[in-house]
């Protein structure tokens, strides 16, 4: 759905984004990820039409948007880290402004209007004025309008940011329906932990170059071939550890009064036979489980933590 190629952006002297190359598949919810000045909201610029890069070649559902950026337009939806209002329209009317300028047809507009305020969980405040909103009820009014004309692709720079956290996690029921629709997302964040829980796939920028992108759980495969075993048992601590230092697939070995945890050098497939010989061992077993590093401790691990 999205295709970037030898993309670069210059700002004077400045490079932005440098020879990025980036393929995001239709019906994926894409978070980008990187500390401030990496290049995150140049990218989603360029996407959204909003500058024109230095040179590359970039694509949405086939449409070039450096030799046609009007015909683009209508597959995207975009909403930016900051955002005005008109303060003293109602929520509708501000919906409905903007469906005239998609130019929606009236017999959708208001279909369209209800469909989006409930989306968003804003049908109970459609005749409020927007100076009386609250900043979370502004950004999901933000995002209504990103929705109303049906865009394939929405392109949301920090959508979440200043969202109390009853707002972020209605902000994540509604990502996950719209990847239930089928509609593509791509998404930029600092708060890495909740992205691992709606996003699909990831890409690692810093300083304007690509650290890292894929499936989360491929990049999680990728960047972290060992895991770590936590096993829980009522007794026997120092038979289960003996047992596992004996495992040729097992390092860094370390036992508390009830647990003991190590280093999985080995494939998931093969654990089963693990779990099966502590058993054996008439080791009574708690809990048994096999932990990777989340989002940010993969940021952490392979980033310098640089601004461009």
């Amino acid at each position: 759905m999205i295709s970037i190629k030898h993309l670069r952006m210059e700002y004077g002297d400045t490079v932005a984004i440098e020879n990025l190359h980036l393929e995001i598949a239709r019906g994926e919810v894409f978070g980008l990820i990187g500390p401030n000045g990496a290049g995150k909201t140049t990218l989603i610029r360029v996407l959204a039409t909003l500058l024109e890069p230095t040179y590359g070649q970039v694509t949405i559902g086939g449409v070039d948007l450096l030799a046609e950026p009007l015909k683009a337009h209508p597959l995207i939806g975009y909403m930016s880290d900051f955002f005005s209002l008109y303060d003293n329209m109602r929520a509708w009317e501000y919906l409905d402004h903007f469906a005239r300028c998609y130019r929606i047809a009236p017999a959708r507009r208001e279909r369209l209007i209800d469909e989006a305020l409930e989306l968003v969980s804003l049908e109970v405040r459609r005749d409020a004025e927007i100076n009386e909103l609250s900043r979370g009820m502004r950004q999901r009014l933000c995002f209504a309008k990103s929705l109303l004309h049906e865009p394939q692709v929405l392109l949301l720079d920090e959508p979440a940011s200043g969202l109390d956290p009853a707002g972020r996690v209605e902000f994540r029921e509604m990502i996950k329906q719209l990847h239930q629709m089928g509609r593509t997302v791509l998404i930029s964040s600092h708060i890495l932990t909740e992205m691992t829980e709606y996003c699909t796939s990831i890409a690692i920028l810093e300083q304007g170059q690509l650290l890292a992108s894929g499936r989360i759980e491929e990049v999680q495969n990728y960047l972290n071939p060992e895991l770590r075993l936590r096993i829980e048992v009522t007794e026997k601590t120092e038979q289960l550890a003996a047992l596992l230092e004996a495992e040729s697939a097992v390092e860094q070995v370390t036992q508390s009064a009830t647990q003991v945890e190590c280093q999985w050098r080995d494939s998931r497939e093969a654990l089963p036979e693990l779990h099966r010989k502590i058993v054996q061992a008439d080791i009574p077993i708690v809990s048994f489980a096999l932990e990777g590093d989340n989002l940010e401790d993969l940021y952490m691990r392979i980033s310098q933590h640089r601004t461009s």
